[in-house]
């Protein structure tokens, strides 16, 4: 019987020293190399394990990849984690990648990363007959790559029957052919397994479409390259798992509303107060035309932003010729006027740097004011040696739109960690994905990088200050910058406005979102509201623009610890969970086998006595 019963136990231990050792998850990645005859697809391994740790992040990579792949697999996990909300920094990720050639560097593996993140966490399966290609962006979304036609040969190549690509993937279009020495690729549109609508024609588009591949001296084989715009979709081709369509709506709080309202009141009446100005010159009283009818459009359609803004242009239109007849008549009064507005700006700046911020609505109020005022000190700054009545004019126009600003501070929301440590930190995260997201657009568009190299090196000179609440933003728009270079690449004059909405849908489920866990994005909903004004008004080009702001700006909240409540549960990882319950279970066992042997001792002893008390009666 105790033999029987150590032999189960031994049995018990090794299935479950089996049973929560950590399990390692693969899925493929299709990579390109450079090689001395042009750009190889291939493919390499990723595995990831996930251990109870303190939120650290090991790559161990064969061939060495680059520093921007340590940058996008780091961006990938704090993606994967904020999609499940969960709170990983009570776990150590290990991630491997193994390939046979040189990996190029780059964010293009990255929305694959993050589908295995995510099935890492979740104890997911994943199909071994799809692979994917795809930067992984804000809100989830995926992002376009290139060497899509190499990949597509690595795919074939290596047994892959499906292949997902972002929806508008830099050089794929719908019967575009390539040849690549022995492989001749052409694309067409059949097999539909789901369908989306264009919203300028209601036209519903294909979405799946086949790649033939005729190698010489292999046979044809058919490959699925499925267009994806989002985590969602790629996890339901990965799991076969049916698409859920989310449905959340945005509910604006009528804090926010009736705050911008205010902000748009007070900018409109600060401008038509100069209307009755005379001395505008014919185009200018075009502008003042089109910017009045653009508010009054806006208010009709509550549309306070965008109101907001039309009427801080108006202010600034009208402020420039009110300084021009003002420095014909008396020009010394627009001395007197910059250092007024110079001691305001300081003044407003000392203030506002002596705040203390406790949430994220704060940290929103700072950015929006500072950044008006950081616009005025720099023109009241060069008219010291350049003085110039229309920069005088605009550095007033941005004091005041501070101001009005500022109103926001009274904006309510979940408290978060903001001291400096943790700001610091979000900065430099920051200024890592927008460095890589700048140099793998560089590969692309080395001409057309002037704004985003422009913000980053703004982002840069806030860090060197210390000021990384600023720094942090700064980055945040020149990641915004650089995605939307990438995005627009591959895409031709009819497709921009699908981009739009499709960019424009994407915010809004991050903002829904990021709404449900307690905060309200105000710079976020404000630029999303702005491009959908934009979009209706036909100038998708613009509204492409501020979508992709509202999706970089509305996400900053994965960048700071939440405050814990002052009493909550341990958080249990599953492992430990399970080596808990191995525990007491030998546990348990050790004491049934010493209490059988108890009894077993005490029997026998008993039965000792017996015989012994039999022999003394005889």
């Amino acid at each position: 019987m105790i033999r029987k019963l150590f032999i189960s136990l031994l049995l018990f231990l090794l299935l479950s020293c089996a049973f929560v050792s950590a399990k390692s998850h693969h899925i493929t990645l299709l990579t390109v190399a450079e090689t001395g005859t042009g750009i190889t697809g291939g493919t390499a391994d990723a595995y990831l394990e996930i251990k109870p740790g303190s939120g650290r992040i090991f790559l161990d990579s064969f061939p060495l990849t680059k520093i921007d792949t340590q940058i996008s697999t780091r961006y990938a996990n704090k993606i994967a984690c904020d999609y499940l909300d969960i709170d990983c920094s009570n776990k150590d990720f290990f991630y491997t990648i193994r390939a046979d050639s040189t990996i190029v560097g780059g964010p293009s593996a990255s929305a694959s990363l993050t589908v295995l993140t995510i099935a890492a966490l979740k104890g997911i399966t994943l199909r071994n007959d799809t692979v994917m290609t795809g930067t992984i962006n804000s809100g989830g979304s995926i992002g376009p790559v290139g060497g899509i036609v190499s990949k597509a040969e690595a795919t074939e190549k290596a047994g892959f029957k499906r292949m997902l690509v972002p929806r508008f993937s830099i050089a794929l279009e719908e019967g575009e052919e390539a040849s690549n020495k022995s492989l001749n690729l052409t694309i067409t549109g059949i097999n539909v397994t789901r369908s989306w609508i264009n919203r300028s024609t209601n036209e519903t588009r294909k979405d799946e479409m086949r790649i033939r591949i005729n190698g010489t001296g292999r046979p044809t084989q058919n490959i699925s390259v499925i267009k994806i715009s989002n985590l969602e979709e790629a996890l339901s081709y990965f799991t076969d798992k049916p698409l859920k369509q989310e449905q959340s709506q945005i509910n604006v709080p009528s804090e926010y509303t009736e705050t911008m309202r205010g902000i748009a009141n007070a900018l409109c009446r600060r401008a038509l107060d100069m209307k009755a100005i005379t001395n505008l010159n014919d185009s200018e009283i075009n502008r003042l035309n089109e910017l009045i009818i653009k508010i009054n459009k806006s208010l009709a359609e509550e549309n306070y932003y965008s109101e907001a803004s039309y009427c801080f242009n108006l202010g600034v239109l009208l402020r420039k010729a009110s300084f021009r007849k003002i420095e014909l008549a008396q020009p010394s009064r627009l001395t007197i006027i910059k250092k007024l507005t110079r001691q305001a700006v300081d003044d407003f700046s000392f203030n506002l740097e002596n705040r203390e911020l406790n949430t994220l609505s704060e940290l929103e109020a700072y950015v929006i004011v500072k950044e008006r005022l950081l616009e005025s000190e720099a023109l009241l700054s060069d008219l010291d040696t350049n003085f110039s009545a229309d920069d005088l004019a605009y550095a007033v126009e941005r004091y005041y739109s501070a101001v009005f600003w500022s109103d926001f501070f009274r904006s309510k929301s979940r408290a978060v960690e903001l001291d400096q440590e943790y700001l610091e930190d979000a900065c430099y995260k920051k200024l890592s994905e927008a460095e890589e997201r700048i140099n793998y657009a560089a590969l692309y568009a080395p001409f057309f990088l002037g704004n985003p190299r422009n913000s980053l090196d703004e982002a840069y000179s806030q860090s060197k200050n210390k000021n990384y609440k600023m720094c942090l933003f700064k980055a945040s728009y020149a990641k915004a910058e650089s995605n939307l270079i990438l995005s627009s690449i591959s895409v031709n004059a009819e497709q921009i406005n699908d981009l739009a909405y499709e960019k424009l849908d994407a915010a809004r489920k991050l903002l829904a979102k990021e709404q449900s866990r307690g905060w309200f994005p105000i710079m976020g909903y404000s630029y999303y509201e702005y491009a959908n004004s934009l979009n209706k008004h036909n100038d998708s080009i613009s509204g492409l623009i501020f979508s992709e702001y509202a999706l970089e700006l509305g996400n900053i909240e994965m960048y700071f610890p939440k405050k814990k409540p002052w009493f909550q549960l341990p958080s249990i990882n599953r492992d430990a969970l399970l080596l808990a319950v191995s525990a007491f279970s030998l546990g348990v066992m050790i004491g049934l086998l010493v209490i059988v042997s108890v009894i077993r001792r005490s029997q026998r002893k008993n039965e000792r006595l017996k015989k012994l008390s039999r022999h003394s009666k005889r």
